[in-house]
């Protein structure tokens, strides 16, 4: 008898575990199309506002058509609004993944700006990474070399962006990140030869 109730006990386990993961693919299948459109949503209107572009909740989808270009080139894409270029990037901060968006001019010499999507830094310190005080640094600064961070002083050279003080890997994490995407971008546009 005490074998008996062991495999009911066990056979109860099992069919509650296929039941859970059966609800568990079901919710994710009936949400995957909100969450394609909440992710399509998110980059449109970060890329409209990254280049300047004004834009309403209504209208948003139709001034990304007629105004913003997709490009691609070596498996790297881009967009193209009002002879600004926007990449997408995402590279590895501190302790988790950093996102966002590099704006360049035509040319990718210069940066027009940087947005931090999200990031998954120190709270209070790395994650200030994200601020539009601290991202203002980047603007106009050269995107046609490795950017470099400036330490002990204020950044004063065209590659030099300022490091946050007690958050100098967060710092250098999305510098690294800015760097590698610009060089990236330069390398597809020029046909992988770069």
């Amino acid at each position: 008898m005490n074998l008996k109730r062991k495999l009911l006990d066990v056979l109860f386990i099992v069919v509650l575990g296929v039941v859970s993961v059966a609800l568990l693919l079901a919710a994710q299948s009936y949400s995957a199309p909100a969450v394609k459109r909440f992710r399509e949503t998110r980059l449109k209107t970060n890329i409209l506002t990254a280049a300047g572009i004004s834009w309403t909740q209504e209208d948003f989808r139709e001034v990304f058509d007629r105004r913003v270009s997709e490009q691609s080139r070596d498996g790297t894409a881009w967009f193209v609004a009002d002879s600004l270029v926007i990449y997408e990037f995402k590279g590895r901060g501190l302790w988790g993944m950093i996102e966002g968006i590099a704006t360049f001019d035509s040319a990718l010499t210069r940066i027009v700006s940087i947005r931090v999507l999200s990031q998954e830094e120190t709270p209070g310190l790395g994650d200030r990474i994200k601020e539009p005080d601290y991202l203002a640094t980047y603007k106009g600064r050269t995107a046609a070399e490795p950017l470099e961070l400036a330490l002990r002083h204020e950044a004063s050279l065209p590659n030099e962006v300022d490091a946050i003080s007690g958050a100098t890997l967060s710092s250098q994490a999305l510098m690294a990140i800015v760097s590698a995407s610009a060089a990236r971008l330069r390398a597809a546009r020029k046909g992988g030869q770069g």
